[in-house]
């Protein structure tokens, strides 16, 4: 059921017109996707949860390697649960982007060691 949730998320982002501004999600609204993403979801919020998985990801990666170094045998599960319970300890700050949020939540537990 998440792989063809996955598929429409893209799908819909292929057709989604893009915003004129900086920032394209909130801490609240990343939250409330992942929530969504481990609990009990509905066909309604399926492509939103799916959007805040992969944004996640994609944050992951985009940082792999010079602000995140996670371990090899670390899966994509572990990094989502990583991030939502930063969010969940975080709350003051969900008004925040959502880009930083992932960064300062994957940095606290994965830092790369400098030097």
């Amino acid at each position: 059921m998440k792989t063809v949730a996955v598929f429409l998320a893209f799908a819909a982002i292929a057709v989604a017109p893009a915003v004129a501004e900086g920032e394209f999600k909130s801490g609240k609204a990343l939250k409330d996707g992942l929530q969504g993403w481990f609990g009990s979801d509905t066909v309604d919020t399926l492509i939103e949860d799916a959007l805040a998985a992969g944004y996640v990801i994609g944050v992951h990666d985009a940082l792999s390697g010079s602000l995140v170094c996670t371990p090899p045998d670390i899966n994509q599960g572990e990094v989502l649960e990583q991030v939502l319970t930063f969010l969940n300890s975080h709350q003051d700050r969900l008004t925040e982007s959502a880009d930083r949020l992932v960064a300062a939540a994957l940095a606290e537990r994965w830092a790369c060691r400098q030097g």
